[in-house]
Formats: structure tokens, sequence, C-alpha cells
């Protein structure tokens, strides 16, 4: 997270105001700027198939021009309600600390005067603040790996990568060849099937040591989000599913939202092997980027691991705003992050 001025002002923008809207009234401001999916009217049915409303859809307008586009859904935490705009806000002008401390205190008051019971916000920034914090729960990420598909064919993709990345990927592709592997979409596959899959993510949750998302979970981001945004990408051997990725779309650019590996795969390279092939399945269909979601930093050291093996597929990590936690009742919020860390503390008393 970059240091703001050291004396930001409280208010960056003698005319700025947030205006609540509607789903169209978002779709035309953002116009042709890149959108994460989260952000998009179409996230909207996932959200509600967890359970999560539509708190509202914002725009802050300065010098009354859109400025920045968010949208918030309703989420609980020990029985308190807190907002997640997930990767939001979007911005359209340029983005200074100053903008960001005013559309957070805009926020705040328009969820004060909406719905007083809200805990925080959960939201992304690029600026350090003394009103944002650590998140309470989950972790974040500030800095991915994105596979530069610009270049459009594998050979030439392949050689815009790190010189190890360029040999992995050559020999991930024989290694899982030889042994016989198919990697093909199989995004029309129907529930029994994907559990299957679901089997080969709990399979990787024991190995690496993460709890997985229910099954329907993931099923749901595929029936709501649909073929044009959500896909389903299968390394098999034999028949048997080894690894899968879960693709997300938005307009240029794709993402590895989830994946799996068996631990047979690795003998065969299998995970390499697939994201590879879906990084050039993605640059055939005109994508220009292909994130593989998440890499360590100072702030997230625990994704080392996963970074070191995304760091082969390019020349430098992308830097992106991470998720901050931003209090509307700050007494309130300060009494869950010690309730939080006292039951922590048990728990590994307890040696849970």
């Amino acid at each position: 997270m970059r240091p703001a001025s050291p004396e930001a002002p409280s208010t960056g923008e003698t005319s700025a105001v947030l205006r609540p809207v509607s789903a169209r009234d978002a779709r035309i401001a953002v116009g042709c700027t890149p959108c994460p999916l989260e952000q998009l009217e179409v996230w909207e049915a996932f959200e509600a198939s967890q359970g999560h409303e539509l708190f509202g859809r914002y725009v802050y307008e300065c010098e009354s021009k859109p400025t920045a586009v968010l949208s918030l859904y309703r989420y609980t935490i020990g029985g308190r309600p807190f907002l997640w705009a997930k990767h939001g806000p979007v911005w359209l002008k340029e983005q200074t600390p100053e903008r960001e401390a005013e559309l957070r205190r805009l926020l705040i008051a328009a969820v004060r005067a909406k719905d007083p019971r809200v805990v925080f916000i959960r939201m992304h920034a690029r600026f350090q603040a003394p009103d944002v914090h650590e998140l309470i729960s989950t972790i974040t990420y500030d800095r991915t790996y994105v596979i530069d598909l610009r270049p459009g064919s594998p050979e030439a993709i392949s050689a815009a990568m790190p010189k190890d990345g360029r040999r992995g990927v050559r020999r991930a592709e024989r290694t899982a060849r030889e042994a016989g592997c198919t990697i093909a979409e199989e995004t029309g596959l129907d529930r029994a099937a994907f559990e299957e899959l679901y089997a080969v993510l709990e399979e990787t949750a024991r190995r690496d040591g993460f709890r997985p998302h229910p099954s329907r979970v993931y099923w749901d981001m595929l029936r709501t989000l649909g073929p044009e945004h959500a896909r389903v990408f299968v390394l098999r051997k034999d028949g048997v599913a080894h690894c899968w990725d879960l693709v997300t779309v938005s307009g240029k650019m794709s993402t590895a939202y989830y994946g799996a590996s068996s631990n047979a795969s690795r003998s065969f390279r299998g995970a390499e092997a697939l994201d590879w092939a879906v990084a050039c399945q993605m640059a055939e269909e005109g994508r220009t980027g292909f994130d593989l979601m998440g890499a360590e930093s100072s702030r997230v050291p625990e994704l080392y691991s996963v970074g070191r093996y995304k760091r082969r597929f390019a020349q430098h990590p992308t830097e992106v705003d991470g998720a901050w936690d931003v209090p509307v009742r700050p007494l309130v919020y300060r009494a869950l992050v010690r309730a939080r860390r006292l039951r922590h503390a048990l728990r590994r008393r307890r040696g849970e």
C-alpha cells in the first residue's frame, strides 16, 4: 500500500458527491473502463445465491464528472452486519489519496443514513490512511501475476515469460502429453459431474492446509454467472479428473479464480500444463491477460508458496489495490476485533 501525503485534507474535492444509482446508470458511468467481474451487474445473481443482498450501487463524482463507481453487498460477521465492495471502487479518473479519503467519508455518511446497524465497510484502497484497517477476517492480496496474452501466439507469449517459465511450460506440456493427459473445457458439466471436481479440491485443501467452500458455492458461481463469465477447464488422465481451473471472464481479462490439483498430478506437472493451456485458449479468444490471482507481498507473506509458482509466468508482478476494513461504528468494530483475537487465542491454546 502506498503512503499518502502526510497531511491529506479531509475533503480532497470541493464539489464531490456520492450518488446512489441504478445498474443502468452504473454501466453508463463505467463506459469502456475495464471493470472487475465482482463490480458488474451480473455478479449480483451470484451474491444473491449466497444470501448476500445488494446494499446499493454508487457513483462518486468530482466536478460533476463520474470519478469512481462501486457496488456493495450485505454480509455478517459475529452476528453483526458489514458491507463488502469486492474489487471496488472502480476508478474512472485519477485515483489520489484525497479522492480515496473523500469517497470513504461520503460513503460512511451514506451508509449510516441508510442502515445505522452496519459496523464496517470492506473495500479496496491504494493509499495508506488512518481510517483503513487490516481485515478482521479472511486475507487479501495487493500483488498478483498476470500472463500477458497480447503477443497472441503460444510461442510469442512464452517468449515474453521468464526463462524458467518458458522451460517450465514446455516441459509441462510434454510431460502431461507423454502421460496420456487430455485437457478440455467442461463448462457445461452437470452437478453430479462437478462433484468429481470438488473431490479434487478437497484433496488439494488437505494437502495445502486450507478449508474449501462448500461445493454449492462453486456450482452457484458457474450457474449464476453463466458460460459468458465463468468456465471450467479440466485435465484428465485415463478419464479421471486430476486438475481443474474455474476461470472468470470480464471484458478482455480472464482470471484463474479457483483451481485444484491432485497429489498424483505432480508427477506429470498437471497444474502447470493446465494453466498454460487455459492461457493459450484465452489468448486465442482475444483476451489480453490471464490473472493468476494473488501472490505474496510484505502484507501477505503467507502467499509465498503460490507466488513462487506463479512468478514463472510473468516477468514482473502486478500491483493491485488490496482490501481494507473501514469502520462505520468504530467502537463496535474494535469490540469485534478484540473478540476474534480472543477466540483465536483460545483455539491456539486448545491446539485447534
